[in-house]
């Protein structure tokens, strides 16, 4: 990710300083003459304590004095005494880019398992045909019933020939996205439900209640995978598209999961 300053802002360049955007001292006290620097396990203690999540990895940042922190997949930085943890963007000046934007992805990419959907619990999803069924043209998605670029991209993907879906519905809009999932999971034709509603067609009341164990399975399934966002889609092969893109990067990530 690249930063672009406002003019107001440039002086900041101007003094070769280091940007820590967004600062918040979520913990600090008057510095003692007596402090003394921290190994990485008080430092991570400290942080698990204020977190109430393990530290995943420490080590030392770009800027001197601070350690980086990585807890729930997030990038802080604490410093060596364990007197401040910052939460903000280290900024690198002469590039202009985020170098804490930079090493979160770079932890996501290293750490999220490659979907592979022989592994996958099919069951659990919405399948739709558009066309024929043939051999590498599938996709998995993830996405929210309430969701408008789920709804645009359900336009897309009815465009785009002979092509299966399996969509793992998720309710990550809240309490009203779960309501319509059940209403839609319960549905007599599931495929049917979802549909109508991509279109903006309200749910029907299912006549009785169904198991929905698949809907809470779908949740913890998302945050395997690091699904933050929907619509997320995957190829067969584990190629992941975020957004609701357009028909010709459908069909290009279609061929580059053929080959």
């Amino acid at each position: 990710m690249n930063l672009h300053f406002s003019p107001g802002c440039r002086w900041l360049a101007a003094l070769g300083l280091v940007v820590l955007a967004g600062l918040s001292m979520l913990t600090s006290r008057p510095a003692l003459a007596q402090d003394k620097p921290l190994d990485a396990a008080a430092l991570s203690a400290i942080v698990e304590r204020l977190a109430g999540a393990k530290v995943e990895s420490i080590a030392p940042s770009p800027v001197a004095g601070l350690y980086e922190i990585i807890v729930k997949g997030n990038v802080l930085y604490i410093d060596s005494t364990g007197q401040y943890l910052v939460d903000g963007q280290v900024v690198e000046i002469a590039t202009r880019a985020s170098l804490t934007a930079q090493r979160k992805q770079a932890y996501e990419t290293a750490n999220t398992p490659v979907l592979d959907i022989h592994k996958l619990d099919l069951a659990d999803a919405i399948k739709t045909v558009h066309g024929k069924e043939l051999p590498g043209r599938v996709l998995v998605t993830f996405e929210d019933p309430r969701c408008g670029f789920c709804k645009r991209l359900h336009q897309t993907l009815a465009t785009v020939p002979d092509l299966v879906l399996y969509t793992f519905p998720v309710s990550f809009l809240g309490p009203e996205s779960r309501g319509m999932n059940e209403q839609i999971w319960c549905a007599p034709d599931r495929s049917v439900a979802w549909s109508e509603v991509m279109k903006g067609i309200p749910p029907a009341i299912p006549d009785a209640r169904c198991d929905l164990q698949a809907l809470d399975r779908n949740t913890e399934l998302a945050s395997k995978f690091r699904v933050t966002g929907t619509p997320t889609l995957f190829t067969a092969s584990g190629l992941r598209i975020n957004g609701a893109v357009g028909a010709p990067a459908i069909e290009e990530a279609l061929r580059a999961s053929a080959r």
